[in-house]
């Protein structure tokens, strides 16, 4: 089979290697799309240690090829998703229903080869079924859906509260799509580029804000006459985005931190934190999400297909990071095609 592997940052190169094989409760998956997402970026980048050469990818939509022993629910042909990540099932945090704060998690692209190749061998607890007449290449950014899902669970962004979203890219306009769903009296999505905003604004989003813009900071404040925002997703991966969330929720209000910050955060307003008493939320991987997130996808209550604005041959995975290097305009989820 091809694979895509990274053998140091920015250097990717496109290898033969033999078709792995599924062990007991395994099973072999003929990948038919997967996607770049912003950890794949950062993997690629050397902004995430892992260990070199790996093939990275997460996010990966295919058919079941083949099957190991004692696998039940699965047949030749299935078309399938594998999850990001998955435990161990044996620690504590796994024995305790809490799989996704597992220290020994495996992470596709990360800690093992991931979905940049022909073929992908996962345990049937990494795979879900989806529906036939979805198409792969929007089928891939499932996973997306399935972290955003639960970082819904994790806010807890009750009927008629008001939501704010830093970061207008994948998992903020899946997010602003399931607020809506769920409730919410209005979104609000905050971004630096206007393109990606009016994407916003297309998929629902009540009000937009470029935060480049003078005065951004006191029309958001208007739009919930000073009192501040219920709950505020954190997305963007800019530090700055994290203090401007402290400002603009409301006393009492939550924060839902779903960016992987490079860095440590040095200007933490932990007097907002005191004054505030605002609750910080992290959330890691999409464990439970899956069932929910291809429900929602097959009833079109989210809306995947805007977001996949490209589609590349594997072999041209290294012009997909490119792309998403350069930040151009129209760029946003990009689908690789094995």
């Amino acid at each position: 089979m091809r694979a895509v592997v990274l053998q140091s940052p920015g250097s990717l190169e496109i290898v033969d290697r033999d078709i792995p094989r599924p062990h007991r409760g395994e099973v072999l998956v003929r990948i038919k799309a997967t996607g770049i997402c912003s950890t794949d970026l950062m993997v690629y980048q050397g902004r995430q240690p892992v260990t070199m050469p790996i093939v990275p990818g997460h996010e990966g939509a295919g058919v079941v090829e083949a099957v190991g022993e004692g696998v039940v629910g699965f047949q030749l042909g299935d078309p399938v998703i594998a999850e990001g990540s998955w435990g161990c099932q044996i620690c504590a945090a796994c024995q305790g229903g809490r799989e996704p704060l597992c220290p020994n998690r495996v992470s596709q692209g990360r800690t093992r080869d991931g979905t940049f190749a022909e073929f992908l061998v996962a345990p049937t607890r990494g795979l879900h079924m989806i529906p036939r007449d979805l198409d792969f290449g929007i089928a891939q950014a499932l996973i997306s859906v399935a972290c955003s899902v639960r970082a819904m669970r994790r806010g807890r962004p009750e009927f008629g509260d008001s939501v704010a979203i830093f970061g207008p890219g994948i998992a903020g306009l899946i997010l602003s799509q399931l607020a809506h769903d769920n409730g919410a009296s209005g979104v609000t999505m905050f971004g630096t580029r206007d393109w990606r905003l009016d994407m916003a604004a297309n998929l629902g989003a009540d009000e937009t804000i470029n935060v480049r813009q003078d005065g951004w900071m006191e029309r958001a404040r208007s739009l919930t006459n000073d009192q501040g925002f219920d709950v505020v997703f954190e997305t963007s991966g800019d530090p700055n985005a994290l203090s401007d969330a402290f400002e603009l929720v409301k006393t009492g209000g939550r924060i839902v931190v779903f960016s992987v910050y490079e860095d440590v955060i040095d200007a933490f307003p932990a007097q907002l934190l005191y004054r505030k008493e605002v609750s910080v939320i992290g959330v890691r991987g999409g464990a439970g999400g899956y069932p929910l997130a291809i429900d929602l996808v097959r009833a079109g209550r989210v809306q995947l297909d805007p977001l996949v604005t490209h589609r590349l041959p594997l072999d041209e995975a290294q012009e997909g990071f490119r792309l998403m290097e350069r930040r151009d305009e129209g760029v946003q989820r990009i689908a690789l095609l094995p």
